[in-house]
């Protein structure tokens, strides 16, 4: 995975710079919340809309995507069986006016491998979030956010090399119920790269994968957006 994510990474930056390439990009309406990823209504898969992008990897099959109502909320199922895939939203959002990331999420069958997942063998988790960020000055940075299988806990920073994951919740104990989560994405990247003014989210993108440990997923995301602060 983490050959494929530098891979990834290399393979998005025309995404992020050409202008062609990225039309219907999400521009928030200067609403306190803005949906990055409202599955109130089942996404046509195939073809995507327009400002969406499924990056699938040659070796492994893509993670299985439906809609369905879990526990009574509208959500999108995520489903793996050594496989994996990420599925983005393109966003040109201002960091300094929507700090807050926020979402729900449930994790049915997580990662059961004993392989340790701050290394690129056990390099696998039932649910992350990709956010790419352009600085002021275009530089370009890309983080995780993670759903952590049983080493780390919510607010700790697992790296792979140089490479940034921040662990939003995880667990056994924790899987079999929605959790509703709210990070400040200003704050995480003034930690990991210093000042965030006028900095932008160019892409947000769902992320769920068992290829390294070759291991069976399950979880549902619901509700993702971008809030301003001070909203409960």
């Amino acid at each position: 995975m983490w050959l494929r994510l530098c891979s990834l990474l290399f393979l998005l930056a025309p995404l992020v710079a050409c202008g062609d390439s990225r039309v219907n990009v999400l521009v928030p309406d200067g609403s306190p919340s803005v949906h990055v990823m409202d599955f109130t209504e089942p996404l046509p898969l195939d073809p995507l809309p327009d400002g969406w992008y499924h990056r699938r990897f040659w070796r492994h099959g893509p993670m299985g995507m439906s809609f369905v109502a879990k526990a009574g909320v509208p959500a999108i199922r995520l489903a793996t069986h050594d496989t994996a895939s990420m599925l983005f939203r393109h966003t040109a959002i201002d960091l300094g006016a929507y700090p807050m990331f926020a979402w729900r999420w449930f994790i049915e069958d997580g990662i059961e491998s004993e392989v340790d997942e701050a290394t690129r063998a056990g390099d696998d988790h039932p649910a992350r979030f990709m956010v790419m960020f352009e600085a002021a000055d275009g530089e370009r940075h890309a983080m995780e956010i993670i759903w952590s299988n049983r080493r780390f806990a919510a607010g700790d920073y697992m790296y792979l090399g140089s490479f940034p994951h921040y662990v939003a919740n995880g667990g056994r104990e924790h899987q079999g119920r929605w959790y509703r989560e709210r990070v400040d994405l200003a704050r995480i990247y003034r930690e990991l790269w210093g000042d965030p003014t006028g900095a932008r989210i160019l892409d947000i993108g769902l992320f769920c994968d068992s290829d390294q440990t070759g291991d069976a997923t399950v979880a549902y995301v619901a509700d993702v957006r971008v809030e301003r602060t001070g909203l409960d």
